[in-house]
């Protein structure tokens, strides 16, 4: 056998196989697909196919607990130096994944110091806090409790002019970016200005907790010398993971604009040998230890001794994509039914599968045992579309499964195409490789012209469109290059291989019909 047509052949079989095993076998193989996909199905189908998860998000204007803190003891401040004696106070509403709470509750002994705190009017309506470089101005709504009169709740929010204008479109952004960082995905973040929430489908997502740790980096990032925030995520240009040959380990690289490189250099000059906490709101990522200036504005964390490379990974997607101008809170999280419904999913099928079937007993029936090798090669063809799918964690919908099946189509005339111009150069006295060769060659400029017309518009709807409509998109344009590669690499291996093994044989037994 050539050389040229053995390392074709391996190049086949490895990516075949690499297909067969981590796309078709795990579907069999309840432990291959924990391993690989932590027991979601290899491949992933869209809301109208499988269902999933819609979660809205609203802005959470709640106060966290240690800005609470220091606005309570500035307020019970205030209550004393009226002369009575320091109330009890507890926190109001239920904390929320940021450790969020809706304000302050205070326990007087009587009704008569309820009444005096209100005449004096100590509790103003609105209040400025500030610590380290964080300002936010904060809005107080006081009321006593009608069931209680010795109760007095104070409820505390963040002043919708502490964010941008358009803070709710950035976050709609940074979260499409932050969730489909992950791979290919059928995702839909839709914002909804006039009820100022962000809507957004996970489909395939079965989970709450799924759905939360996709949406995780919803908080605002923000760096921490002793408690204090010294400087914004919105500070942070770009973090990268990677790995260090020197250290042994994973590492990760950040990358600061030059208003932060400057602020970052000072952080690190004056506090070499301090911790430089990360928070993502007020969960704490990370707590690196600063060993030396950084003036440079690019730094370098260093993870534990064997922290792995998906490790850093994800704590440079948090990073990146976790500088929201604005906090938000799941306001609603429900599971969402195939929007097609069952019966029609299973005769959508039933007619794809119906077609191919046609078209592969068509070329077989026209072009005889050349037809079988087409059917060979569009066989291949399919495996390789589903494993990239697979491999890129894309999500198949009906519309995807609509470019698929159009793929095989164009697959089969690229075919077509090859095997006429092979019949015109073996009716112009040719030989069979040299018929062969000229037909592929002829046929490819033609197959290459058709297939970028259609990479073009694939193109133009994946850049412009969502949803269903880019789904269908990516899904046409891995059709198109696997159709490529399975009509001008699969099927001309196989044929080569055919002629070299029996070319005496193969015009008078498996001839092309004329």
């Amino acid at each position: 056998m050539r050389r040229d047509l053995q390392w074709k052949t391996w190049l086949i079989l490895v990516l075949v196989f690499i297909v067969v095993i981590y796309a078709v076998v795990p579907i069999f193989s309840p432990a291959l697909k924990q391993k690989f996909f932590k027991g979601q199905d290899p491949l992933r189908r869209g809301l109208d196919l499988k269902g999933g998860l819609e979660v809205i998000l609203a802005p959470d204007y709640r106060v966290e607990r240690r800005v609470l803190s220091e606005v309570q003891t500035h307020l019970l401040r205030a209550v004393t130096e009226l002369g009575i004696s320091e109330p009890t106070v507890n926190l109001m509403g239920q904390a929320n994944d940021n450790n969020r709470y809706e304000g302050l509750v205070f326990k007087f002994a009587t009704q008569d110091e309820v009444e005096r705190v209100l005449r004096a009017r100590v509790i103003k309506d609105k209040l400025t806090w500030k610590s380290g470089i964080e300002e936010k101005k904060l809005k107080l709504n006081t009321e006593a409790s009608p069931s209680e009169p010795t109760m007095l709740r104070v409820q505390i929010a963040e002043d919708p002019t502490n964010f941008p204008a358009d803070a709710l479109y950035q976050a709609k952004v940074i979260i499409a970016n932050r969730i489909n960082s992950t791979g290919l995905s059928e995702t839909v973040v839709r914002l909804d200005k006039n009820k100022e929430r962000i809507e957004v489908q996970l489909p395939g997502v079965k989970s709450q907790e799924e759905a939360e740790r996709l949406i995780k980096s919803t908080g605002r990032l923000n760096f921490r010398l002793n408690g204090k925030i010294v400087m914004f995520g919105t500070d942070l240009e770009d973090a990268q993971a990677g790995f260090s040959t020197n250290e042994g380990t994973s590492v990760i690289h950040l990358r600061f604009g030059k208003a932060g490189a400057k602020l970052f250099e000072k952080i690190t000059t004056d506090h070499v040998g301090e911790v430089l906490a990360i928070y993502l709101d007020e969960e704490e990522l990370m707590a690196p230890v600063i060993s030396e200036p950084i003036p440079s504005g690019n730094a370098q964390i260093t993870l534990g001794s064997g922290a792995a490379l998906q490790e850093a990974k994800d704590y440079a997607i948090l990073m990146k994509s976790g500088a929201l101008p604005i906090s938000l809170r799941s306001v609603l999280v429900t599971q969402v039914a195939p929007t097609l419904g069952t019966e029609t999913v299973r005769l959508s099928l039933v007619a794809g599968t119906a077609g191919i079937i046609l078209i592969l007993v068509f070329m077989i029936s026209f072009y005889g045992l050349m037809g079988l090798v087409a059917d060979l090669a569009l066989l291949i063809y399919t495996l390789l579309v589903v494993g990239s799918l697979v491999v890129f964690r894309g999500v198949l919908t009906l519309p995807g499964v609509a470019g698929l099946i159009l793929g095989i189509g164009m697959a089969v005339d690229a075919n077509i195409i090859i095997y006429e111009r092979i019949k015109d150069e073996m009716r112009a006295g040719k030989g069979i490789r040299s018929a062969l060769t000229a037909g592929f060659d002829r046929a490819y400029i033609t197959i290459l012209d058709s297939n970028v017309t259609t990479l073009i518009i694939a193109g133009v709807l994946s850049y412009f469109g969502t949803g269903a409509v880019k789904g269908f998109a990516v899904t046409l344009t891995i059709s198109i290059l696997v159709s490529m590669f399975s009509a001008l690499v699969v099927s001309r291996t196989l044929l080569e291989i055919w002629i070299n093994k029996s070319p005496d044989r193969f015009l008078t037994k498996y001839g092309v019909r004329g």
